[in-house]
């Protein structure tokens, strides 16, 4: 899943504040304070970025310079469109575990993809009934190679000094495959408990010795392939991308399975696995006269109908399509699409009671946990 577009900086003018460095700092010392207290409790709303600079009479730059701290800190996280989120509180007295939600594919300043966003959040809620912290880590925005990127936001990390790591795995490209591999051997030789976040390190049929929480995505494109089938569809698409990651790797196989099931032959020319989704590759898919499309995200179904728009394809009429996560991002397209979607909160609670375990030596087994998923058909498939 390629990451969403950064969220808008807060900027604003300086010139006319005093001393802006420690205001920052009080500013931050006060809402962390507020935080500990239980005025904001983990999954709660802070103010406004407006709404901070008229109660501290400061600028917009020194209050996200505020914000951007106590994210750092892995007290808060911001979603776009949607406001800052407190994760966890800081309360005196308690010896608690410290967790981290660790996304190598999520840049700082960026928000999570819509499930992924959502996971977080129902963490954020489990791990503020029992008081255990969580921090949320991302790659931060410095130069060089990827690898140094990955390094250094383990550093980071590893600073934190966490007992138990949930580690998404980035998508990657082959070549560079492991440096999830090579970022979770040094969690383990820290002595953190480490538990994957839905996708595994390396491609199947590789296995690590690590639990997983996964959803069940083969199933989602079986069931995707079954209703396309059940509506006529016979010639079907399948949308995937040239980075590797084994939620992708799930869903085409699902894809092929359903296929054979209903007596299908698999073709490979009619499976695309673009690195970006170009009116080129649109065009490409609609030469293979396909008369249903699955992708492997919503959000790359979007993509794909904004070039349909431009180029006069009517989907649900000329072609169906369907993708996975329910993303309200779908809504660009004009017709409500079908979907996979994705529950967050049972997969949250086992992600939360796996890495609980693992810390605890509860549970020493390596687990592939996989959560059911929900096949949600709208326009964008029905017989007309």
């Amino acid at each position: 899943m390629a990451p969403p577009a950064k969220l808008t900086s807060m900027v604003g003018d300086m010139a006319s504040e005093i001393r802006p460095s420690s205001r920052y700092r009080e500013i931050y010392q006060a809402i962390r304070d507020e935080i500990a207290r239980g005025s904001y409790g983990p999954g709660e709303k802070l103010p406004t970025g407006a709404q901070l600079c008229e109660r501290f009479g400061v600028a917009r730059a020194t209050v996200g310079r505020a914000i951007e701290a106590l994210e750092q800190d892995g007290l808060i996280h911001r979603r776009r469109g949607s406001g800052t989120y407190v994760l966890r509180v800081d309360r005196p007295g308690t010896v608690k575990p410290t967790l981290a939600f660790f996304a190598p594919f999520v840049r700082r300043n960026e928000e999570l993809p819509h499930v992924e966003s959502h996971i977080v959040r129902h963490l954020a809620e489990l791990a503020g009934h029992d008081q255990v912290r969580l921090g949320f880590h991302c790659l931060q925005p410095i130069h060089g190679s990827t690898g140094a990127q990955f390094a250094a936001a383990t550093d980071r990390l590893l600073a934190s000094e966490p007992h138990g790591v949930l580690y998404y795995p980035a998508e990657l490209l082959p070549e560079e495959m492991h440096l999830n591999g090579d970022a979770v051997g040094r969690l383990q030789r820290a002595g953190c408990k480490v538990v994957l976040i839905d996708r595994e390190l390396d491609t199947s049929p590789h296995r690590s010795e690590l639990t997983r929480i996964g959803y069940d995505n083969v199933r989602g494109g079986i069931l995707l392939v079954d209703h396309l089938v059940s509506v006529g569809c016979r010639r079907i698409v399948f949308v995937g991308r040239d980075t590797t990651a084994t939620s992708i790797e799930d869903r085409m196989a699902g894809y092929w399975t359903g296929l054979c099931r209903n007596g299908i032959r698999p073709e490979p020319t009619l499976v695309f696995e673009p690195h970006d989704v170009t009116r080129e590759v649109c065009e490409a898919i609609m030469k293979a006269k396909p008369d249903a499309i699955i992708c492997y995200a919503d959000r790359v179904c979007a993509r794909i109908g904004q070039h349909f728009a431009a180029m006069g394809v009517r989907i649900g009429e000329d072609v169906k399509m369907a993708g996975f996560d329910d993303d309200p991002i779908a809504a660009l397209l004009p017709v409500p699409l079908t979907t996979i979607r994705l529950p967050a909160r049972p997969f949250a609670k086992a992600a939360y009671d796996a890495v609980l375990r693992r810390i605890n030596s509860e549970d020493e087994r390596v687990r592939q946990i996989i959560v059911d998923c929900e096949l949600v058909v709208r326009e964008s498939t029905r017989n007309e």
